[in-house]
């Protein structure tokens, strides 16, 4: 896995007694709705420092063509004279063209409330450093750009954009996805000002994706949430992303994502993989340790050290982690549940000869049948007991054949599904799962009984149908008998 250094270099010495942040580094976040060319204008040396009214940045730079690129003067009182608009607050300084509504006036707010929540993510000491950004939230580019503050060496981006510790979004559709974006950027800055600028493009946007997707009341800000309904998060689209490609015939595995370029974001696409891929690793418990110590390898300066420090954190999770993507990608929806989903992938035994009966629980995913299964042989499938599938107006008792009163995936709900997956060094790619009948792509129902012919060799696994999203209000449990045929 080889990447390309796409980063900035943080470092602080001492310019007339104040500290000075020397920084190179581009940051895009493209449109919803269409992509601009993300130019690699690579590394531009700035400073920044706070003087009586107004903050300075200060060059030139240079790109790694030897071009250079000159500073701009962020004049605080020249700022207000032309008409924009300015928000204060601990963490950020906010420059706008737009009306100071409840909703914009919040942002700084928002923004301070996030920073110690980025602190207790990469484990900083809160105010361990100074830290500050300054923002332009632009729904006419042109008098920003009149006023220096869009510098003309900008390379061309469509909603968001940082620098160092300074930011430019444009203004959005929605106010969640305005957030969103405020966030996104910040917690680049955030990255760049406490562990420096040697990120693979997997992590530097995915972990901007993970915080930047958001609950917020008015009161309370949570980064990092699942969010449980396209309605709380308008304008987001990830999880759409994923599951359109995976309805394409398009989907990635994790070493895919892993080994996105520095080009690879000129698109809004590898956004929704990233994000998914974070949140897997952020989520799953297997994962989740390994993870939250990538930080500390982003001032190694060797990007491949990066990602085969995380495989050798991570260990056999690495290899859980592969084929928790394929139910990943079969069952991704809004509010997704990566506990209950996790599964167990250790390799099956194979089945008595008088049959084996294994329990399964309805408020878990994909569970591990123990049992392995050999290509060719046929098994009969039993399936017995008594569960609840749903609360929604009381409790819905419900039977392994499922009720057809509702659908999942093309199943009827609570129904008993199988898949058959050989359990190896690592999955079969997802593209040919997606193909495969008695993949967890592609399951086979069971309902109360059934005559299952294994197609491959494998580890059964069974579930009981439903949603990923709502299995935390599914209780009880069937038993399913398995014997081999003759």
């Amino acid at each position: 896995m080889v990447f390309s250094p796409t980063g900035v270099n943080m470092s602080q010495s001492s310019r007339r007694g104040v500290p000075v942040v020397r920084f190179r580094e581009n940051d895009r976040h493209p449109r919803q709705t269409h992509w601009t060319g993300r130019f690699l204008v690579g590394f531009w040396s700035v400073s920044l420092f706070l003087t009586a009214g107004e903050v300075v940045a200060q060059g030139p730079g240079a790109d790694i063509s030897g071009r250079r690129y000159p500073g701009f003067p962020i004049d605080d009182s020249r700022l207000l004279q032309a008409g924009l608009h300015k928000i204060s607050s601990a963490r950020l300084t906010l420059y706008t063209d737009l009306p100071i509504t409840p909703e914009i006036d919040e942002l700084g707010r928002v923004f301070d409330a996030a920073y110690p929540q980025w602190c207790a993510f990469f484990g900083i000491t809160p105010d361990s450093r100074p830290w500050k950004m300054t923002g332009f939230l632009m729904k006419d580019p042109r008098p920003f750009r009149e006023l220096g503050v869009l510098p003309s060496w900008l390379p061309p981006f469509a909603n968001g954009f940082s620098v160092g510790n300074v930011l430019w979004i444009y203004e959005q559709p929605s106010a969640y996805y305005r957030r969103h974006l405020l966030i996104h950027e910040g917690t680049h800055g955030f990255l760049r000002a406490h562990f420096g600028d040697w990120i693979p493009p997997w992590y530097n946007e995915g972990i901007a994706e993970l915080l930047g997707t958001h609950f917020w009341d008015g009161q309370t800000l949570r980064l990092g949430v699942v969010p449980k309904s396209r309605e709380e998060v308008p304008m987001w689209g990830r999880i759409k992303i994923v599951r359109d490609a995976v309805a394409q015939q398009r989907p990635l595995s994790l070493t895919d994502i892993l080994n996105f370029g520095p080009t690879a974001h000129r698109d809004l696409e590898p956004y929704g993989w990233c994000w998914a891929a974070t949140a897997l690793f952020a989520h799953d418990p297997r994962c989740q340790s390994a993870f939250k110590k990538l930080p500390q390898f982003i001032q190694q300066g060797n990007l491949q050290t990066f990602n085969e420090n995380f495989l050798k954190l991570l260990g056999p999770a690495w290899k859980s982690a592969e084929y928790q993507w394929l139910i990943v990608l079969a069952d991704l929806d809004y509010g997704y549940d990566f506990v209950r989903t996790a599964a167990d992938f250790t390799p099956g035994s194979p089945v008595l000869t008088g049959g084996s009966a294994v329990r399964i629980e309805a408020g878990k995913g994909w569970q591990n049948s123990g049992l392995r299964l050999e290509v060719g042989q046929r098994y009969q499938l039993t399936a017995s007991g008594r569960f609840v599938v749903a609360q929604d107006g009381g409790p819905w008792e419900c039977e392994p054949q499922g009720v057809t009163i509702r659908y999942v995936c093309g199943y009827p709900l609570g129904t008993l599904l199988a898949a058959i997956v050989p359990v190896e060094d690592s999955p079969p790619p997802p593209g040919t799962e997606l193909n495969t009948r008695g993949s967890f792509l592609q399951p086979i129902a069971v309902g109360r009984g059934s005559v299952l012919t294994a197609e491959r060799t494998g580890t059964l696994f069974l579930r009981i149908n439903d949603s990923a999203a709502e299995l935390s209000d599914n209780f009880g449990d069937i038993v399913v008998k398995v014997v081999p045929l003759n």
